[in-house]
Order: C-alpha cells, then structure tokens, then sequence
C-alpha cells in the first residue's frame, strides 16, 4: 500500500482500521490500473517515487481516493436505509414494516422516498471510476516514478 492509516487520518477525519483497509487495498488497485501503461508495467511498484513532492502527491491520491470510496460506501447505506431497508444484527436486511392489519392479515413495507440521481450516480460502477479517474489526474498530473516516467503516461514503459 501507498499510505498507511497513520498518515491517513493526518489527512481526513479517521475511520475505522478495517475500512481503512479496505478501502486502500481497492484505492491502490485502483491507482495501479490507472498508472500501468500498454506493456502492463505498474510505475509505482516499479519505481515508486523519490522526489518527496511526488511521494506526497501519491499518499495524497490515495488518501482522496479512500475518502470518496468510504463516502460512496456511506451514501450507499443512507440510500439504502432510505429506501425501507434495515440492518438486523446477523448482517441481513429485511424491509421496515410500516403496518400490520389483523383482520385480513394485511402488511406494508416503508418504501422510503424512490430513487434520486443520486442514488443512481452512487450505485452506477461508471460514474464510481470516473470520479476515481478524475482524482488520479488532478493529484498525479506531472507526477513521476522513480526513474522519471511519469505516472500518468500510457506509452510502453522506457527501460532504464
């Protein structure tokens, strides 16, 4: 990994380590796909950084890119609550009833408030990666490895 929780939460509010976790193992996937150029070379497992800007500029990509995954992971939940979802103690979800009815046995489920754009941009994989894209340009733009490649270039890998 690219950064550790220490230097993580020096950035961002603190989550939980697990998340943490988590979410660096796919943020740094993540960057690695983006930073590997047409021969399959991954940069920065090749010839991290030494320039200290450039290492800050990594951790820094990387710290961004866990926050928005946990945002996106957070946002889910709301939406998900929202819709009349809830989270039992064995990690299932069932829907919150809303009514019961003796009579003929009648029960409603809360349906929540439908779907938003929002909700859609959260849940679609594509929009999820062009955010990630967008924040792997803005921090890495002009950044380079340690044999001076830069990070963002696609051509084959020029062996030093």
């Amino acid at each position: 990994m690219y950064i550790n929780f220490n230097e993580y939460t020096a950035l961002y509010d603190p989550i939980e380590e697990r998340d943490f976790n988590r979410f660096a193992f796919q943020a740094c996937r993540a960057i690695d796909n983006l930073t590997t150029g047409v021969d399959g070379v991954k940069k920065l497992r090749v010839a991290f950084p030494s320039d200290e800007d450039d290492v800050t500029a990594v951790q820094h990509c990387v710290a961004k890119v866990i926050n928005v995954l946990y945002q996106i992971q957070e946002a889910e939940k709301s939406a998900f609550l929202a819709r009349g979802y809830a989270e039992m103690e064995n990690g299932l979800q069932g829907k919150v009833v809303s009514s019961v009815s003796a009579g003929n046995e009648s029960i409603s489920f809360s349906s929540g408030g439908g779907s938003t754009s929002v909700d859609k941009a959260i849940m679609d994989l594509a929009e999820r990666n062009r955010m990630i894209r967008s924040i792997v340009r803005e921090y890495l733009s002009g950044v380079s490895d340690g044999n001076g490649v830069n990070l963002l270039y696609m051509g084959v890998y020029p062996r030093v």
